[in-house]
């Protein structure tokens, strides 16, 4: 009995042992969520929640976009691009990335880019945007184009976060420096800064 016992007892922790091993090494359908998937680049320095974030001379705020899912639009062969409008401030902004999921996580994206005039992206990691001069104001501030060490748009961090239909997901993390100038007379200038970090998807390669 004591013989049926051990044997009854050996069976089921060799079971239990191969069944670990399948749950460990085999495949998981589950797509990776926002703290699993890779990462290139440290966004330490931007806030973790997703928003974006602008800073005139005049006046500031940062938007939530929580809940921002915007499907890509097609600019070129190589680049797609998004754009929201907030209801809250009135700000528009326009900001380009690779259409391909395999392009979109070299870590050579890591780096600065150019500003563009408002609308007027072309190539990937390019950032404009247009905004009131103050808050609910008419007259608006429109980004003019300009890359160097003063305007830039800079990718600090980019993190692939799962599958969604056709597309791969990312977040980024980015902060700018742009010259935007009043509609009506775009030789007075201001200098404006922020953040932005929000959801992306590319094409899944």
């Amino acid at each position: 009995m004591k013989t049926l016992s051990k044997l009854i007892l050996l069976i089921l922790f060799s079971a239990s042992f191969t069944a670990c091993e399948k749950s460990s090494d085999g495949p998981s359908n589950e797509s990776p969520g926002p703290d699993k998937g890779p990462v290139i680049g440290n966004g330490d320095a931007v806030d973790k929640t997703l928003h974006m974030a602008f800073k005139t001379p005049d006046w500031e705020r940062k938007i939530d976009c929580t809940h921002l899912d915007l499907d890509p639009i097609g600019l070129n062969d190589s680049t797609s691009y998004v754009s929201a409008t907030s209801a809250s401030t009135n700000e528009t902004f326009y900001f380009s990335f690779p259409r391909d999921s395999s392009v979109m996580v070299r870590s050579s994206n890591i780096k600065k880019y150019g500003i563009t005039r408002v609308g007027a992206n072309k190539m990937p990691f390019e950032f404009s945007q247009t905004l009131p001069i103050i808050a609910n104001s008419t007259t608006k501030l429109v980004s003019l184009a300009g890359s160097s060490s003063d305007f830039y748009n800079e990718v600090l961090e980019i993190k692939y976060i799962g599958v969604k239909g056709n597309y791969a997901q990312f977040q980024i993390k980015c902060r700018y420096s742009m010259s935007m100038g009043e509609t009506l007379n775009e030789s007075n200038k201001r200098l404006v800064t922020g953040t932005f970090h929000f959801k992306v998807k590319t094409k899944r390669i």
